[in-house]
């Protein structure tokens, strides 16, 4: 089977000898392309009458840019871990199992979000939103984050049909699947923009 890259080649190729948008579409759809498949290909040339075709820039990935783009989804995990790790000492203290005193690990917690909260941010505020790389860690952050999700909807049913769902791990099954949840809504729209492209 031919890959993308063949398949832009070609579509440069035909373009080159004068064949019209419509026609390359056309055939390809008649050779069983994918319609998707086809736009990205047909995409990837500018349009006008230039000979030959004008390809369109494609996103360069700098080794810079993916060491801050990873850096910045570090910060987001230490935040996430961190934080629902609070949560959770707030809950067993609001049903009475937790200790009262503020402790060390909890010292390390509120560091740990201190230092990593306001990093994410700064990443995350300048980052270009069509980057690849970016784009990589926020399907890496969605999936996670579905994972979550889903294990915590399986982890309460369960329990509930044991007997087991107290209020203790009803707050603490409502704190990871809300934070799941909030990080689905921050990546849903880089995400569904992406799916709108062809």
């Amino acid at each position: 089977m031919a890959s993308r890259g063949e398949l832009v080649r070609f579509v440069g190729e035909a373009l080159d000898r004068g064949r019209s948008r419509g026609e390359i579409r056309s055939a390809l759809a008649e050779a069983g392309w994918r319609e998707a498949d086809v736009s990205r290909a047909l995409s990837a040339f500018a349009e006008g009458g230039f000979t030959p075709p004008v390809p369109r820039p494609r996103p360069f990935v700098s080794a810079r840019e993916a060491a801050i783009y990873a850096l910045g989804f570090f910060a987001l995990s230490v935040v996430l871990v961190n934080g629902v790790a609070e949560l959770f000492a707030l809950a067993e203290r609001a049903v009475g199992t937790g200790p009262v005193p503020f402790g060390p690990g909890e010292a390390w917690r509120i560091a740990a979000i201190a230092v990593f909260a306001p990093l994410f941010a700064v990443i995350d505020l300048r980052a270009e939103r069509d980057n690849p790389v970016r784009k990589t860690f926020a399907y890496i952050a969605f999936f996670f984050a579905a994972l979550v999700v889903l294990f915590t909807l399986v982890g309460v049913i369960a329990l509930a049909l044991s007997g087991g769902l107290g209020a203790e791990v009803g707050l603490k099954a409502a704190i990871l699947g809300g934070t799941a949840l909030v990080v689905l809504l921050y990546y849903r729209r880089d995400l569904r923009q992406d799916a709108d492209r062809p």
